[in-house]
């Protein structure tokens, strides 16, 4: 069953999340992940699926993510909550 985001997904990761270090280090890429969501709507596991190539970037995509996303709860035939699952990419660029 898939869950669904509330607001906009553009504000779990944002440029200000972008750490000068890894500015200066050249750390960019796209980070996939599935999250697992339980039938209240709350994120009850994160996992990167494909790695941006970067361990700090990938760490921090389900830190900020898990701390800013809101979900409706998947839900069954009949209506009722029940734990589903989410998946999507960040990626992450070097901003400007």
């Amino acid at each position: 069953m898939i869950a669904r985001p509330k607001g906009s997904l553009g504000e779990w990761v944002t440029d200000a999340d972008y750490r000068s270090r890894w500015i200066r280090e050249g750390m960019s890429g796209t980070a996939r992940f599935t999250l697992a969501i339980d039938p209240s709507g709350r994120i009850s596991e994160c996992t990167i699926t494909r790695s941006s190539g970067h361990a700090e970037l990938d760490a921090a995509t389900c830190r900020l993510i898990e701390r800013r996303a809101r979900f409706e709860p998947a839900r069954d035939g009949a209506g009722n909550r029940v734990a589903g699952t989410y998946s999507n990419a960040i990626n992450w660029k070097i901003p400007d």
